[in-house]
Parts: C-alpha cells; sequence; structure tokens
C-alpha cells in the first residue's frame, strides 16, 4: 500500500493547477485539486480577469458599432447602454466557463476536488482546512503542484487605505458605474478598464509612473492607444509618482508628482492596477523545506521545480509570466515531467500577447530596443492599416503592423501590432518568430483578400529584394 493518498495535488484549480492536473491524470495517477474560493474554481483569469473584462470590452464594443451605425446606413434611433444588463451578460459568459463545468469536469477525469485552504506540514503533507464545514484534512502525495496564482499588489501610497479603493476584482463586478474614477497604473489592467468606464460615458483619469501607457509594448503603438484613450475623453498623465490619497466628502483626491510640480486630480473612485504578485500567503512554505528568495518568490529551476524536487509551481505562482496562456503551458509541462519522468525545460521564447483595448494590442518576439540592446543590426518595417479592402469596410483604418527582422538573414524577430483583430494576426508572425523563418516568408505567403492579414504580408514585402 502506497504511503501517499495522491500521486499528484494540484493546490489551485487554476489553469496552471488543471492543467497539471488533468495530464498527470491520463497517465493514471490519482490527482486531487485543492480550491480555497469556492468562486474561483478555474482561477483568478475565467472569474474575475480575463473573461470579465473582455465581455465588458465586447458590450462596450457593441455600443460603439451602435452609435456609428448610421455611417453604414443604418438607423438606430437613441442608441443607450443599461448597465445593470450589461452585467448580466458578463456574469452569464463567466458561468458558462467557471463553477459547475470545471467542477463537472475534474468529476468526470476522477479528479477529486477538495475544497478549502492548503497550507503544508511537511514536505509531503497538506492540511486542507475548509472554512465553510470548519474541517481540518491531512493529505500527503508523491508530488504537489502549487499553482495559487497571484493577488493583486498595492502600493503603500499614503492615505489610500484609509480613503478607500478598488482593484479590479472589485471593478469588474460592478453592477452600476461611477460618475468618475482615477485609475492608478496604465498596464494592460488599466488601460482596458479605462477603454471600458470611458465607453460608457464615466470620467476617467488614466495615471502611469512609466514614460509611456503599456510600459511593455513598442512606445509608437502606445501612443496609438493613448491618443484613441484621449479622444474617447480620457485624461492620461504619464512620468508621475503617486504621493497621497484623501477623502473630501463623497470625493477622493490623489495628488500625483510630476517632475518638480504637484497635481490634484479628484473623482468618485480610485482604482488601483499596480500589478499582480504571486499569491504565496500562509502556504507555510518553510514546513516543507522550500526555498523563496529575498523578495518572497519561489526559488524555481528550468523545470519549474523548488528546492524540493517533488514540488513544483506554476502561472502566477511560479512568477514568470502573468498570462492564462502561459499558466496553462507551464501546467502542462509540470504534468508532463511529473508523469514521464523526463526534464523538459521551460521555453519562453515565443510569448504572445494581447491588450484587448480598442484598438487592439498585439506583440510577439523582441522590439527593435531589446534586440539592439542584445548587439543585433535590425531592420523595422511598418505598414499602415487604413490601406486594405477590410478597413476600408468596416469603416476602421487605424493602426499597423510593425516587423522586426535581422539585418543580414532577414531573420523574423518580433512583431507589433496595433489595430483591429489584432489578437488574431499576432498569431502567425508567432509561428515565424518560433520557426525561425525569414521574414520573407510572410511576404511570398498567400494571403486572403479581403482580410486584416494582408497587412502582415504587406510589412513583410518590404524586405524583399528583386535582381
Amino acid at each position: 500500500m502506497s504511503k501517499f493518498d495522491y500521486g499528484v495535488i494540484a493546490i489551485g484549480s487554476g489553469s496552471a493547477g488543471g492543467a497539471a492536473a488533468f495530464v498527470a491524470k491520463h497517465c493514471n495517477v490519482k490527482v486531487a485539486v485543492v480550491e480555497e474560493f469556492r468562486d474561483r474554481l478555474g482561477g483568478h483569469c475565467p472569474n474575475y480577469a480575463c473573461v470579465p473584462t473582455k465581455a465588458l470590452l465586447n458590450a462596450a464594443k457593441v455600443y460603439k458599432l451602435v452609435k456609428g451605425a448610421a455611417a453604414f446606413g443604418i438607423h438606430a434611433d437613441n442608441p443607450r447602454f443599461d448597465f445593470g444588463e450589461v452585467a448580466k451578460y458578463r456574469d452569464q459568459v463567466v458561468a458558462q466557463l467557471t463553477g459547475p463545468r470545471i467542477e463537472r469536469n475534474l468529476h468526470n477525469a476522477g479528479i477529486d476536488l477538495l475544497w478549502g485552504h492548503a497550507r503544508f506540514v511537511s514536505e509531503h503533507e497538506i492540511e486542507v482546512t475548509d472554512g465553510k464545514e470548519g474541517k481540518t484534512r491531512r493529505f500527503a502525495a508523491e508530488n504537489i503542484v502549487i499553482g495559487t496564482g497571484s493577488r493583486e499588489f498595492v502600493p503603500p501610497i499614503e492615505g489610500l487605505k484609509e480613503s478607500g479603493f478598488i482593484t479590479s476584482d472589485q471593478a469588474v463586478r460592478f453592477t452600476e458605474l461611477p460618475e468618475s474614477i482615477i485609475i492608478v497604473g496604465a498596464g494592460p489592467v488599466g488601460t482596458e478598464f479605462a477603454q471600458v468606464f470611458s465607453s460608457f460615458g464615466v470620467k476617467v483619469i488614466l495615471l502611469q509612473k512609466a514614460p509611456q501607457i503599456l510600459q511593455r509594448e513598442d512606445s509608437e503603438i502606445a501612443e496609438a492607444v493613448a491618443t484613441q484613450l484621449r479622444e474617447q475623453g480620457v485624461e492620461i498623465v504619464t512620468g508621475m509618482d503617486v504621493a497621497s490619497v484623501q477623502k473630501a466628502g463623497g470625493r477622493k483626491i490623489v495628488t500625483v508628482k510630476v517632475g518638480e510640480s504637484e497635481k490634484h486630480f479628484e473623482a468618485a473612485e480610485v482604482m488601483i492596477a499596480a500589478g499582480r504578485r504571486a499569491h504565496l500567503d500562509d502556504l507555510n512554505l518553510p514546513a516543507a523545506g522550500v526555498a523563496v528568495t529575498a523578495d518572497g518568490r519561489l526559488e524555481l529551476n528550468e523545470y519549474l521545480q523548488t528546492s524540493k524536487a517533488h514540488i513544483w509551481a506554476a502561472g502566477d505562482a511560479a512568477g514568470n509570466w502573468q498570462f492564462t496562456h502561459t499558466a496553462a503551458y507551464e501546467g502542462d509541462l509540470v504534468g508532463r515531467n511529473i508523469c514521464h519522468r523526463h526534464d523538459e525545460a521551460v521555453n519562453y521564447d515565443v510569448i504572445p500577447r494581447v491588450t484587448f483595448c480598442d484598438p487592439e494590442v498585439a506583440s510577439v518576439g523582441m522590439l527593435a530596443s531589446e534586440a539592439e540592446k542584445k548587439g543585433l543590426d535590425v531592420r523595422v518595417e511598418k505598414f499602415a492599416i487604413g490601406g486594405l479592402g477590410r478597413a476600408l469596410i468596416d469603416l476602421d483604418r487605424r493602426g499597423f503592423v510593425k516587423l522586426v527582422a535581422d539585418r543580414k538573414s532577414n531573420q523574423i524577430l518580433g512583431g507589433h501590432i496595433v489595430g483591429k483583430e489584432a489578437g488574431h494576426l499576432i498569431h502567425e508572425i508567432a509561428l515565424a518568430v518560433k520557426g525561425k523563418m525569414p521574414v520573407t516568408a510572410l511576404a511570398r505567403m498567400i494571403h486572403a483578400y479581403p482580410t486584416y492579414s494582408e497587412a502582415v504580408a504587406a510589412a513583410a514585402e518590404k524586405y524583399l529584394t528583386f535582381e
């Protein structure tokens, strides 16, 4: 009889823990998944992040299309929205992807679902405490996967806690809109919420410490998005530091420092979108002998093993990338490494990312500036989407495709897109980067007309030389 209750216990039911659990189960391993939060079965993304925000963004897009329908000869008099109904649509989408659906999938796969908070009591044992039922049970596992996700990072701003604030977790569940809001942080989360709120008439002030919004993106692309947000009424302040927040009646005043001067902004609500940190709280890692770095991150090798080889991490808890698709990739990899007893190292060379603002932003591979820092001699070519037949049909001529390639070999190093359907288009470029293809291969491939993918081909064609 085995001394272990399970071959694998995954702590967390999101993309990381779920992927590891299902891969392990396919190998006929006895598997359990532990989930602490009954409203987060399936992880943070489908319940509070990716899925509900994209539903809200989609509703905003539809509203914008209806308001501009006259340009297509369609007359929808006095278009209006009911945000309560928008919220119902959002919640219906979330319900279809989470909760009972995931519980059913786990049951059908033969994976045990253990409700409660998990904490280590030894290197192979965890205690699971169900706060609802008040029960604590102990389980032993041959392998344990930490897939606990992440939590919002709230910077230590003077007066913030006393004045009150919200994070994306609260904002995404609104059933009524605030009259105005100050968003601190203009990465993908802050930018997407600025898009949602301003689309529905909320006055938005977007504050960013970096010199540009979407600080990881190409500067020209970030400016294209900023221009669109400003046209939609969003006030954007970059290169600033938040000094303090104070409450004045039913309003909140945020004081920021921009260079040597101070500015004051007032709104009904303040939202913090300053990034996320691995959620490792109260796992009692010392009891398992799991080492962490000075800044509280898990020490992991290239196979996603902790300092204890049988304890693994994947997803946001691993602290590498905070994307649902990378979490699923890491969980799948961990599951394979556990089952097949071989070492497969992580490979983050090609990770596409998308920000679902309007226009969409998508990127893969290196920025030109990143390639140059690596000592590469690069050539950058760009094609404006506005001249495409598809853009003229859709009456949306915004955006461009930018390709980065090695000047000597023409090998494609990266691609960056702002414009309609950018999130779909980026995967053609991602495949080319993954395959170490010359950018000219994209140019010589026939692209269907009329589609936005022609912009990728047109940008690539600029690399062609004719004898």
